[in-house]
């Protein structure tokens, strides 16, 4: 028998596939059509190109095909005024591939159309990039720094708006209040963020904000630190046209330099990037979609000297016999670093996605 069976996670595994079965199985014997269930695979190769550096430390990563994000999520509502979300599955951002996780889970209350209260686990709005799942932007990989700055799927309570004022212009909004980064835990930390998007007379064009202001103990001295996140940017999508762009400010970090503390270290960090889908009528190859991004991070903008990071991904989008079935290629070139700090390597993912 597995011994991963055997220890507590393994049980855990089993618990969360139960419940979620038992809810698919109470929903569809109710209503029908009150729930939607979905996956998503994303299966990869990954290849590195550069040299090891020994005098620093730094190893070129190994050469490997890996499940990237494998989940079935299921949503749907359980009255008028009650709706529910709970995704199951793996993802290499959360943990190693092997694991499985409830990635998501929320209840919500909903006195009316336009707003909901509740607590979940999942992506905070914290800008476009952040707030997007991560199979959903266009680039294969979102930026670098992304996880520095927040963590993938925080727990804690919501306030959600979404109004349309006309046809084309609206606001989303959510105020949240969540565990802290360090402890997860909200007796001597707290994430609290508010974000807005909203939904310009432009077809298409959004802008959006965020700000949070957080408490965490980055020394692990029982003393709780100051931090902040704040940011700002555009999306534009129209007519097979994909521009999107924004712009981070934050304050406190775990400092390794020794003239800033670390509730004093500030990072800075942008990027853009922009893509066109071409659609070219054939059922198996539905549409060829390329892009370009740039990154920037700025891991000490208050530290002497240029702590600078510069990226450039190019990559090409296929559809496969299907919309919803994806051939991603990603290739990501480092191009500018820090004197005396290694050079990262190089590499490209081959990507098979599929969402069903």
């Amino acid at each position: 028998m597995n011994k991963e069976i055997m220890t507590g996670r393994g049980n855990l595994k089993i618990c969360f596939i139960a419940i979620l079965v038992l809810i698919s199985s109470l929903v569809f014997t109710q209503n029908l059509n009150a729930v939607e269930i979905h996956t998503i695979v994303a299966i990869q190769s990954e290849l590195y190109f550069g040299e090891n550096d020994t005098m620093l430390g730094y190893q070129i990563p190994d050469n490997k095909f890996a499940v990237r994000y494998a989940a079935v999520e299921l949503e749907g509502e359980l009255s008028k005024y009650v709706e529910y979300n709970l995704g199951l599955g793996t993802a290499t951002c959360l943990g190693p591939g092997s694991v499985v996780n409830m990635m998501e889970a929320g209840i919500y209350f909903k006195p009316v159309n336009f707003l909901k209260i509740g607590v979940i686990r999942g992506h905070i709005m914290r800008g476009f990039e952040i707030y997007d799942e991560c199979m959903d932007v266009i680039t294969a990989e979102k930026p670098r720094f992304v996880r520095a700055f927040a963590p993938c799927h925080p727990t804690g309570a919501v306030i959600d708006l979404n109004y349309d004022f006309t046809e084309t212009m609206g606001i989303s909004a959510q105020l949240a209040y969540l565990n802290g980064i360090q402890k997860g835990i909200i007796t001597e930390e707290h994430d609290l963020n508010l974000g807005a998007i909203l939904r310009t007379p432009v077809p298409g064009l959004s802008l959006c904000g965020f700000y949070t202001d957080m408490k965490l103990d980055f020394e692990y001295d029982e003393v709780p630190d100051k931090a902040s996140r704040s940011g700002f940017g555009l999306d534009y999508d129209a007519f097979n046209v994909h521009i999107r762009g924004e712009c981070y400010l934050c304050k406190g970090f775990f400092s390794t330099y020794p003239d800033v503390l670390s509730e004093d270290l500030k990072m800075r960090a942008l990027y853009f990037d922009c893509g066109y889908m071409w659609e070219t009528g054939m059922a198996i190859l539905p549409f060829v979609e390329p892009y370009v991004m740039y990154q920037l991070w700025d891991k000490g903008y208050n530290v002497a000297g240029d702590q600078q990071y510069t990226y450039i991904t190019a990559g090409l989008n296929l559809g496969i016999g299907s919309p919803n079935t994806k051939l991603r290629i990603n290739y990501e070139i480092p191009r500018n670093f820090p004197v005396d700090t290694y050079k990262e390597a190089a590499s490209l993912t081959i990507r098979l996605q599929g969402d069903f």
